[in-house]
């Protein structure tokens, strides 16, 4: 009975196939693998991409509050027979016109500023003087309100005598969420968290 030689170069062969594929295999594994790293970057893109806004706090002095509020403000007024404007000093005051009888007519009411549940300005009306008259406050309040179209900016209630500065309604056009979370007249402190629209 003949031995059966061993042909030792086709075992090579199949050891250097071998090896070729266990190693492609394992950088192919690598290639297509991410480090911890890369992964928690990963969640993290995605978190953002779901994302519809971008938050950011504000503070501001009396003097910038002043100014930005009254830039939205006419940006928002519609054109009709009253404007106003709001100036923060020692107390809140609203100033405006109108016309009543044809003749233009200045108004100002005194306003103690607060703060809504939802983050809104809430001007609680103290005192309300047209031309040099002082008049009541919930009169005046309620006779503006059935005669004038303020737009969803400011909301008035006469029974409470107050007006409410809805900011969202301000920054709608430009689809920005604002909401007060500091107003100290007494510090010239106001502070703001903004939502700008990631897209």
């Amino acid at each position: 009975m003949e031995e059966k030689k061993v042909n030792y170069w086709e075992w090579a062969f199949f050891v250097l196939v071998g090896i070729l594929f266990i190693s492609g295999c394992y950088l192919a594994t690598k290639v297509t693998s991410q480090t911890k790293e890369q992964t928690n970057i990963a969640k993290v893109s995605d978190k953002n991409s779901k994302q519809k806004y971008t938050s950011v706090d504000v503070t501001l002095d009396k003097k910038q509050a002043n100014a930005t509020i009254n830039y939205y403000l006419r940006k928002n007024q519609k054109k009709g027979k009253i404007k106003y404007r709001f100036l923060v000093d020692k107390s809140a005051i609203m100033m405006g016109t109108t016309k009543i009888l044809g003749k233009n007519v200045s108004f100002t009411l005194y306003t103690k500023p607060t703060l809504d549940k939802n983050g809104n300005i809430l001007l609680k009306v103290k005192s309300v003087a047209i031309g040099s008259l002082n008049a009541p406050a919930g009169f005046i309040l309620k006779y503006v309100k059935n005669n004038y179209d303020l737009g969803k900016v400011a909301i008035i209630d006469p029974k409470a005598k107050t007006i409410t500065l809805d900011l969202n309604q301000l920054t709608k056009k430009q689809d920005i969420l604002v909401k007060g979370t500091k107003l100290d007249l007494v510090n010239d402190e106001f502070k703001f968290n903004v939502k700008v629209p990631l897209k």
